[in-house]
């Protein structure tokens, strides 16, 4: 249910459509003097031309849906389907947890700040994309196609 309202992000539409549209034409022109089809244009010389755009497009779309809580919070209904960040966002001692702790539990968690509280969650929240982006870092290099064509 997360998917559909997000499935086509025009950002990110925008990003790549505006990549595609700078590559030179001369690299197409190449292409159909070397007999390729469309499609084989597309896959083999498009596509791997476009790798740093559809890496950045990739951490756009994960980081948006990894910080996106307020999303589990109006479609899903069930609180095991919750995504983390909604889970996280509703991590609020109530009254009835807090009656039913011992003193030395209450003693514990009032040393507890809300700050100390409100870090461990960024923390927590952060690791994902902490490991994800190191990975994508290495596509996003400018000049990829400068030395394909000669103008």
């Amino acid at each position: 249910m997360l998917v559909l309202p997000g499935a086509l992000p025009i950002f990110n539409m925008l990003v790549l459509m505006n990549y595609f549209r700078g590559l030179p034409s001369e690299i197409e022109e190449a292409a159909v003097i070397d007999g390729a089809s469309a499609w084989v244009m597309m896959v083999k010389i498009m596509v791997p031309l476009a790798i740093p755009s559809i890496a950045t497009v990739t951490l756009f779309s994960i980081v948006n849906h990894w910080n996106a809580f307020f999303d589990g919070v109006i479609y899903i209904n069930s609180g095991t389907k919750k995504p983390l960040q909604t889970y996280l966002q509703s991590l609020v001692i109530d009254q009835s947890q807090f009656m039913n702790m011992t003193a030395e539990e209450r003693q514990r968690l009032e040393e507890l700040t809300s700050k100390n509280f409100n870090a461990a969650k960024l923390l927590v929240s952060m690791i994902p994309i902490l490991a994800v982006y190191p990975f994508l870092q290495r596509f996003f290099v400018t000049g990829l196609v400068l030395g394909s064509v000669k103008s």
